[in-house]
């Protein structure tokens, strides 16, 4: 490697790994937006190569691999690919390997180029590869890549304030509100919910949950259902306030996009499911999907018999079963859930199918979106054409990709940060278990 020219003034050097760049293809662009010189390790080429064909994740690595071209077709000196590297003085990491030869890297840019640059970066989403590289790597700092992280772990639970019966309005339609009152109720997002204690049944308890549009808090009727189903108590510890307020976003046709994050066994799926088959008259399809990503994050894609539609069948498991439980409310539910199945009005696909479609007039359902990049979901609400609903369901608490996706990083908790308040998003943070005693107390205490 060498610098050719003269440069003013000296600017950082970081060499970036390969997670990043899946993480988020724009970091090529991001990562030398301060005059930085980004560079690029021979491995990571080859290891994109490979993920190029990965469920979920090819599409990443193919726009990686069409922004790099791009970049250096106009030789543009501030990415360089690096292919040559040495391992002298780094005895403990095995050149097969290519954390390892990333590593190596790093520390052949600061021999030979560090002259040239303030300071040389190696920045990774990957814990284990940060821990080895602090470990053997000689005046090169080491980060993570934070460029499109929150600053939360996660959205908050729903306001609880006290509304009086004096203050209550009913509209010309039947329809309780109150007026909303910063001062007085706090703040209280764009179709965000509100859980109040109110005298309205004589003594002063919670007595219902509310939904701001502009000025006007609206009650949500407490028998609000859809395709069956309504808002579950469980062991008589009063209304699931959450459920309320999720499926009246769900229902909702002015909220064109529903973030619903919780725990296990909350009835987010469920929910976005039931509200779907409620409202497929003014839709075209529903379209059900979920990454392709093992527990601990294992890649055991393609070690599965069969073809993609086989491969994503364990996947698809639990929304099958869900609408099992749909298809035994009543007969009507089940003729018209398996009706719809065999005439495609209801179909699952892959995340890497819906990011290369536009979707018009379709419900459309990501489940397990914690386990989605910010970049993932810029790609899918993207798709989304006149007359189209999404639903993204998911739990911080249960990232698989644990290695890469932290509560800070992943898509579910950067896009709810970026888009909650706007008038077409809705946002509903569950905190109560429905599925078992043994499930509610496993979520509260593991």
């Amino acid at each position: 490697m060498s610098k050719k020219g003269g440069q003013k003034s000296k600017n950082e050097g970081i060499v970036v790994d390969t997670n990043v760049l899946i993480h988020d293809p724009n970091a090529i662009f991001k990562l030398r937006e301060k005059g930085e010189t980004l560079y690029i390790p021979y491995v990571v080429i080859q290891e994109l190569d490979g993920l190029k064909s990965r469920p979920d994740i090819g599409f990443d690595a193919n726009e990686v691999a069409s922004k790099i071209e791009k970049i250096r077709q106009v030789k543009e000196p501030s990415l360089v690919v690096v292919s040559k590297i040495k391992f002298e003085g780094l005895e403990q990491l095995d050149p097969r390997e290519p954390d390892d030869r990333i590593i190596a890297t790093a520390q052949c840019v600061k021999n030979d180029m560090g002259r040239w640059h303030n300071r040389i970066v190696l920045v990774s989403r990957d814990k284990i590869m940060r821990l080895k590289a602090r470990e053997i790597l000689k005046d090169v700092e080491v980060e993570d890549y934070e460029k499109d992280s929150s600053k939360e772990a996660g959205p908050s639970l729903i306001k609880e304030i006290n509304v009086s019966k004096e203050k209550l309005r009913e509209d010309k339609n039947g329809n309780f509100f109150f007026f909303y009152q910063p001062l007085k109720h706090g703040d209280v997002e764009e179709n965000g919910g509100i859980i109040c204690y109110s005298d309205v049944y004589g003594s002063w308890d919670k007595a219902f949950v509310a939904i701001r549009k502009g000025d006007h808090c609206w009650v949500i009727p407490p028998d609000v259902r859809a395709f069956g189903i309504s808002p579950l108590e469980r062991n008589g510890d009063g209304p699931n306030w959450e459920q309320c307020l999720a499926l009246w976003q769900l229902l909702d046709k002015e909220i064109k996009l529903v973030f619903l994050q919780g725990g296990a066994g909350t009835g987010k799926t469920l929910l976005a499911v039931a509200a779907g088959l409620e409202q497929l008259r003014d839709y075209r399809q529903i379209v059900i999907a979920r990454p392709m990503v093992h527990l601990e994050d294992e890649d055991n894609v393609g070690y599965l018999k069969g073809d993609l539609e086989a491969k994503m069948a364990p996947w698809l498991k639990p929304l099958h079963q869900a609408l099992g439980f749909l298809s035994e409310i009543s007969e009507k539910n089940s003729k018209i859930i398996k009706d719809k199945l065999e005439n495609q009005k209801i179909t699952f696909e892959s995340l890497d199918y819906i990011r290369g479609t536009t979707y018009r007039k379709t419900f459309l359902i990501i489940d397990e979106a914690q386990n989605l990049t910010p970049h993932q979901f810029k790609t899918i609400i993207t798709r989304a054409g006149e007359g189209t609903k999404m639903v993204f369901t998911g739990d911080i608490g249960q990232i698989d990709r644990r290695r890469r996706l932290t509560s800070r990083s992943n898509g579910l908790t950067y896009s709810i940060d970026r888009l909650r308040g706007d008038i077409l998003v809705g946002v509903t943070v569950f905190n109560k278990t429905v599925r078992s005693d043994l499930a509610d107390l496993a979520e509260r205490l593991l």
